[in-house]
């Protein structure tokens, strides 16, 4: 039997248990549409609200102005001439929200149909004004929230992930750009193997664009002493999310954080949607400049209108230096951004616009050699940089079958430099430069080297899509019919890994290396189809939602329908039901999808220089190497896609005196991709010497044949995540007395990560004296359960007349465990010196044959730590002029105690350290109006 035949068993295994579940989904789904056509409804006719959006002051009109009709979340945005429409709302009493650049948001209550009037101002956002939010308001449908300006202000973030605290269950931490950021939505802290599936499920989407982290293959081999799947001596994120320190958020107007199901348009994802939309409208030039200790940070933005009051030019740009410790002035991070966009209307009618986006970036990531380090000469960097175009369209073609015709196409392209060198000391070595199986002479290496490595990559991403969109009413039921076609490339056109061969990295273990390029690696495209029904409909005072939709994704295609990897169909939906007046209970289900990375479907072709003979003579005629050289393939590995089944449960309740909502998720994440250690036997033949002469090489004779264990990382599709838990949020509202509102926050998260295949004890192949005769296979190399509750509480106070706010913060982590899970303790098979697996009967495992591969577990203990305490403040002031200033304090009372880890068998400290900043803004002209 072959090792292949074990990892079938695996894989047969659980062809049945998926398949319950998708039969189980597919029923649950059939059975929801039903109910939602079989709701009793009279006939319906829509109606349309309309009107202009003016400034208070000036009264003239304000495009580019956001109304949104909640909650049945239609939306639109004002014309040149501050008018908008929004056509196809059914009767009833919604709430409308209108937003723009600059001004303070405004909700009015409107009954349709019923008296309206058209004309609505907006006055200038000022903080302290008490329609400001400084916190996440909910969505619902989805579980989403969505992050305004006014609250990205005040959280004064750096990059976007210091916003997504403000996210139910999510920490807060310190900002700061020492380190990459990631962003786990909804999974308590278990595996490194759970937290980059997570982070790189997440999918962000920049202005209708998703940033594409698939063509990222800045890697290095991992050095066999390390764990499976180690980082690189540089900074990398390849084979995870985004490295959200290259998005600051000063360029940044609304944020949605989607958590639960997204709509259909959106793939590539399992965990979670972020969907960020850039200041785009008229604005004075402004400057925003922000210090701590560890950062200094300059931001300016500025909008105008070109001169036909049609269409409106944004300039932004950030420039930012940090260090991950003030006392370290070696390890430095330094990011540039800017983006031009331009906004058009076109025609008299105005029913064409284009939005064109042009965008930079370049950061730089560094180690620098230490003064002192004159010996070893440590030093690494990475430094990327790369340009963004992107293109949209919106027709609104105003037909009974066609409502509106959209389209995105969007090219990104990427130069990512990392390097790395030390001085490397080791024995008088062999080695070989041959890149096939073949046994050859070898080459003499030196016993101290510098070695200086690179790796170039030239990521290219692609992007388009196709969308048209229709209304119809039918039955009592007002239909929002979306469809559409998306296309996805990454490709990288870099150099690769180089290095001299003469002087290669460290390695061991006969483990040999060779320069390595990614030009010669495909491109991975991908293409998806997607319908979508929007539902909305009145039944007296209570309304119905719904969201119903289908995805199929097309991964690696080789057909319209058919796929290289796997074609995945993922069903979405979302309902939502007015229980009584401003109750609502929504449910939810849908399963998306993520593609494997190039970095896990080519990670490189493995080494190994099997040394048959080594006599290094001081005469250099007489040395004499052979070497036998054996490729491991790996490129090309038929990874599929993993993918995510999300249930949903949710109460949203508004009331005059609080609102809040809750929701109740279970999550399951099957076949992610990880990395495992793998074995493979190779035979080879040991010569010896059976005469030495004088001035020339030894002759050589035949020895013995001898077995080598090779050990090599490879992807896999076996991991498993479940998350299940709850999350809430609670709003209550200005109390007049003392001024102050609060916003509750919190989430109960259990994760449970395993994985779910073979695990070979490869440790035992090549840390010994000998090679062993049989090396164990085992179910699973780690089971945890991880659980976290935590709650944060925040304190708003406003000061109208002072134009200010003050916030505070009290974060409780009530519970933070991690249990280990015992697992079987003997081989389900054998591997070995042929290369056979030899599956095993429990009763076989037992036998005294295979005493010793009794798997050895350390005494596991579960991990739990009591409570702990944080308490930040911020302060945020404007003056008239548009200029500001803002504070915070974190960790102000510097509460770090110490626990003790029993599997650590040491201390830990907790809690953030105490940590201060500053921002000031200037608005260098007065504000701009359409005149």
């Amino acid at each position: 039997m072959s090792f292949s035949f074990f990892l079938k068993k695996w894989i047969l295994k659980n062809i049945y248990t998926g398949f319950v579940w998708k039969l189980v989904s597919w029923h649950a789904l059939a059975v929801s549409v039903c109910i939602c056509a079989a709701l009793p409804s009279k006939a319906q006719r829509s109606y349309i609200i309309s009107g202009c959006v003016r400034s208070e002051t000036t009264k003239a009109p304000l495009a580019g102005v956001r109304i949104d009709v909640l909650p049945i979340e239609q939306f639109t945005v004002s014309g040149v001439d501050g008018s908008f429409i929004i056509k196809d709302v059914p009767a009833g009493k919604y709430r409308l929200g209108i937003t723009a650049p600059g001004y303070a948001p405004v909700l009015m209550d409107v009954t349709v149909p019923g008296p309206f009037r058209g004309d609505i101002t907006l006055s200038a956002r000022i903080m302290g004004l008490k329609e400001i939010s400084v916190t996440a308001r909910p969505r619902i449908l989805g579980s989403s929230s969505i992050i305004d300006k006014s609250a990205i202000i005040h959280t004064q973030p750096v990059s976007l992930a210091d916003v997504l605290q403000l996210i139910p269950g999510q920490l807060a931490t310190n900002p700061g750009l020492g380190a990459a950021q990631q962003t786990m939505l909804r999974q308590a802290s278990a595996t490194t193997d759970a937290s980059r599936a997570s982070a790189l499920g997440t999918q962000v989407v920049m202005d209708g664009v998703p940033v594409s982290n698939n063509a990222n293959l800045q890697n290095d081999v991992t050095i066999l002493n390390s764990a499976p799947g180690a980082l690189p001596p540089f900074s990398s994120v390849a084979g995870r999310g985004n490295d959200l320190r290259q998005i600051p958020a000063d360029n940044i107007e609304r944020i949605e954080v989607i958590r639960g199901i997204p709509g259909a348009r959106f793939g590539d994802l399992t965990s979670g949607l972020i969907l960020v939309q850039s200041r785009i409208g008229v604005m004075p030039p402004e400057l925003r400049t922000r210090v701590n200790p560890d950062l200094v940070q300059l931001a300016f933005l500025w909008g105008v209108q070109g001169k036909n009051k049609n269409s409106t030019f944004n300039l932004g740009g950030d420039l930012a230096r940090s260090r991950a410790d003030v006392r370290d002035r070696l390890n430095q991070y330094s990011r540039f951004q800017g983006q031009l966009s331009w906004q058009q209307a076109w025609g008299k009618a105005k029913r064409f616009s284009t939005t064109n986006i042009l965008s930079a970036y370049k950061t730089l990531d560094k180690l620098k050699q230490s003064p002192d380090d004159t010996r070893y000469q440590n030093t690494n960097y990475a430094d990327d940089y790369g340009v963004k175009v992107s293109a949209e369209g919106k027709w609104e073609a105003s037909r009974p079958w066609l409502a509106h015709l959209q389209y995105t196409a969007a090219l990104t392209a990427s130069r990512q430099s990392a390097f790395y060198q030390t001085l490397i000391t080791r024995d008088v070595f062999p080695f070989s430069n041959a890149t096939t199986d073949t046994t050859q002479q070898g080459f003499f290496g030196k016993s101290e080297y510098l070695n200086q490595t690179t790796v170039d990559g030239r990521p290219v991403n692609g992007y388009a899509r196709l969308e048209a969109s229709a209304v119809k009413s039918t039955a009592g039921l007002l239909h929002r019919l979306l469809a559409g076609a998306e296309w996805r490339m990454d490709v990288n056109f870099g150099e690769g890994r180089q290095f001299d061969p003469l002087y290669p990295p460290r390695q061991n273990y006969s483990m040999g290396d060779r320069p390595r390029s990614y030009a010669a690696v495909p491109a991975l495209h991908q293409v998806a189809y997607y319908v979508e029904d929007r539902m909305s409909a009145s039944l007296g005072d209570r309304k119905l939602m719904g969201q119903l939709g289908v995805r199929l994704d097309n991964v690696a295609p080789e057909g319209v329908f058919r796929s290289r990897y796997k074609t995945i169909v993922a069903p979405r939906i979302n309902l939502a039901a007015e229980m009584v007046r401003n109750v609502w209970l929504r449910g939810g289900y849908g399963i998306a999808a993520k593609a494997p990375p190039l970095s896990y479907l080519y990670p490189g072709n493995r080494y190994f220089d099997l040394v048959n003979f080594n006599y290094f003579a001081e005469n250099p005629a007489e040395r004499l190497a052979v070497i036998t050289t054996r490729e491991i393939r790996l490129d090309g590995l038929q990874l599929d896609p993993y993918t995510a089944e999300k249930w949903e449960l949710g109460l949203d309740l508004e009331q005059p005196f609080f609102s809040a909502n809750v929701s109740f998720f279970n999550e399951t994440t099957r076949n992610a991709i990880a990395t495992n250690r793998e074995l493979k036997a190779f035979a080879y033949d040991k010569f010896m010497a059976v005469e030495k002469p004088a001035g020339a090489p030894p002759v050589l004779g035949y020895e013995r044949t001898d077995t080598f264990f090779a050990p090599y990382d490879v992807p896999v599709n076996n991991r498993k995540i479940m998350n299940r838990g709850v999350e809430y949020a609670i709003d209550i509202p200005e109390v007049r007395h003392i001024r102050t509102s609060f916003n509750i926050t919190g989430a109960y998260i259990r994760t449970e990560t395993y994985d779910n295949g073979p695990f070979i004890d490869a440790a035992k192949a090549y840390q010994g004296t000998t090679v062993p005769e049989l090396i164990g296979i085992y179910r699973s190399s780690g089971r945890i359960v991880s659980s976290r509750m935590n709650t944060s509480v925040r304190f708003i106070h406003r000061f109208p007349r002072l134009n200010m706010i003050f916030s505070a913060l009290w974060q409780t982590v009530w519970v933070s465990r991690n249990s280990p899970v015992r697992l079987s303790i003997y081989p389900e098979a054998v591997l070995n010196r042929r290369g056979e697996v030899i599956l095993l009967s429990p009763e076989q495992a037992k036998l005294p044959a295979y005493a010793s591969l009794i798997r050895v577990q350390s005494d596991l203990q579960a991990t739990a730590y009591p409570p702990l305490h944080l308490f930040n403040l911020r302060l945020t002031k404007e003056w008239k002029n548009g200029a500001g200033f803002s504070f915070y304090a974190n960790n102000f009372l510097n509460y770090r105690p110490l626990h003790y880890d029993a599997n650590l068998d040491g201390l830990i400290r907790r809690n953030e350290p105490l940590f201060f900043g500053a921002e000031f803004n200037f608005r260098l002209a007065k504000k701009q109006t359409n005149k």
